[in-house]
C-alpha cells in the first residue's frame, strides 16, 4: 500500500536526486512542491477525494501554467477549441482552465494506490516536457498581442 508518506518521501527523494532543498520548493501554504522545467514550472501536491464508495483515495496531481487566459472572447473560444484537440490527442494529461488564477493549465494525476518511485519520477518529467513545449505555443497562439 503507497501511503501519503510513502510519496512525500518519494518527493524528498527526488529533490535529493536533483541536488534541490526541499524546503526551498515547498510552498507550505499550498501545500504543493514547485519544479522546474524548461520555461515551466510544474506544481505536484497529493490531494484526497472519497470515491462512489466514499472511501477516501489519494492522488498526486502534476499540473503547469501553460499561458493567460485571454480576455478576448474570440481568442478565449480558440483557445478553447484547440485545448479540446489536445486533449484528445495527448493522452494522459488534459489541458483545464483555471479560472481563479486566469491560466490555461496541463495536468496529470494518479492515484497513488501501487505508486512507485521510477513511476511517479515519469509522470513528473513526462508533464514538465509536454509543459515546456506547449506553454511556448499557446502564449505566442493566444496570448501575445
Amino acid at each position: 500500500m503507497t501511503t501519503v508518506d510513502t510519496v512525500t518521501g518519494y518527493i524528498l527523494r527526488l529533490c535529493v536526486e536533483m541536488n534541490i532543498d526541499p524546503q526551498t520548493i515547498f510552498n507550505k501554504k499550498t501545500g504543493a512542491w514547485y519544479f522546474a522545467q524548461g520555461s515551466s514550472t510544474i506544481e505536484v501536491f497529493l490531494t484526497t477525494q472519497k470515491n462512489l464508495q466514499h472511501q477516501p483515495q489519494t492522488f498526486i496531481r502534476c499540473m503547469a501554467a501553460l499561458c493567460e487566459i485571454p480576455k478576448d472572447i474570440t481568442k478565449q473560444f480558440s483557445l478553447y477549441k484547440t485545448a479540446l484537440a489536445i486533449n484528445a490527442t495527448y493522452l494522459g494529461y488534459k489541458i483545464s482552465a483555471d479560472e481563479a488564477r486566469g491560466l490555461v493549465c496541463i495536468i496529470s494525476e494518479r492515484n497513488i494506490e501501487g505508486m512507485d518511485f521510477e513511476e511517479m519520477v515519469i509522470l513528473i518529467n513526462d508533464l514538465g516536457t509536454w509543459a515546456d513545449k506547449l506553454d511556448d505555443f499557446m502564449t505566442d497562439e493566444f496570448t501575445k498581442r
